[in-house]
């Protein structure tokens, strides 16, 4: 005997079957997304006007020292090349951009090396050695950086798409925090790995050289000024692109939409999606975003919670 549901299971079940099939196609939309996103990520990336590196200076004094020479000033807006070394003065600050896209910033009495820049069919990758003082991360994934990676005499912080900061405090401590994304942190001794931890979102972690046989422990990332302000930037990034940050008429999210205006209008029809929500998921995969903005819609955001 067949047992008739009653009008109330039946809308249950339809909505249920609704959300379900709701879900299924926002994933299938992300996934194009993404899709799109690369074919202009690869024509921005073969672009002749793309520069590897670019040294922003935002106050005080910047040195530089290339390959086999000798420090000298440093000016504002200079391309950099791998193996140069960077370096700030007290109560100086500068910007390192990688691409256009990517940036990690120096705060006073810091130095960095541009171990590696290389940009081949295998992949892109970033190396930074930081010899002191403390940088802020922010690796976009419109890059096309396959790794980006920065390593202190006791530590190697390894991300794809996220933000992290960096610290080598005075008594040789490293401290690693993750405002976004996943950062793999592995603890070394002259040059070898010698163990590694995940650590996520709002989590960081403290190397110190005199505890070898202590395992790496995660703890609660406490944001002070430095970071609440490189956060703020990041947002800014967002809102009015990473031209916003460099002395260039390129607007990554702009030139972005340009390569993909062609397939907007088929995926808007084919899939019932506004400008609005486009915009909100090209936001999300530009800057690796794990964090969606505040104006994120419900339904994107319970697709973006749940994968």
């Amino acid at each position: 005997m067949l047992v008739k549901k009653s009008k109330s299971e039946k809308t249950k079940v339809n909505k249920k079957t609704k959300t379900t099939s709701s879900k299924i196609k926002i994933l299938f939309i992300i996934s194009i997304v993404v899709i799109i996103c690369i074919v202009g990520l690869f024509w921005f990336m073969q672009s002749p006007n793309v520069v590897k590196a670019q040294l922003i200076i935002e106050s005080g004094d910047i040195q530089v020292k290339h390959a086999g020479g000798s420090w000298i000033s440093a000016q504002n807006g200079m391309d950099l090349y791998q193996s140069d070394s960077i370096k700030t003065g007290v109560n100086a600050s500068a910007s390192i951009v990688f691409f256009k896209s990517s940036i990690i910033r120096l705060d006073s009495n810091t130095e960095v090396n541009l171990q590696e820049i290389i940009q081949s069919a295998d992949g892109t990758n970033v190396k930074i050695k930081q010899d002191a003082g403390r940088t802020w991360n922010t690796v976009a994934k419109i890059s096309g950086i396959d790794n980006y990676d920065v390593q202190t005499p006791t530590t190697i912080a390894s991300v794809r798409g996220t933000s992290f900061d960096v610290y080598i405090k005075p008594d040789g401590k490293t401290d690693v925090g993750v405002s976004r994304g996943i950062v793999n942190i592995s603890r070394i001794k002259n040059g070898q790995v010698i163990d590694t931890i995940e650590v996520k979102k709002n989590e960081a972690v403290t190397v110190d050289p005199d505890a070898i046989d202590q395992p790496l422990e995660i703890k609660t990332f406490e944001k002070d000024e430095w970071v609440l302000e490189n956060q703020q930037k990041d947002e800014d990034i967002l809102t009015h692109g990473i031209s916003s940050y460099i002395n260039s008429t390129i607007n990554v999210k702009d030139a972005l939409y340009d390569r993909i205006e062609q397939y907007i209008p088929e995926l808007k029809e084919l899939y019932g999606i506004t400008d609005e929500e486009l915009d909100v998921l090209i936001d999300g995969y530009l800057l690796g975003y794990y964090d969606l903005p505040p104006e994120t819609p419900n339904w994107i955001r319970e697709i973006f919670e749940l994968s």
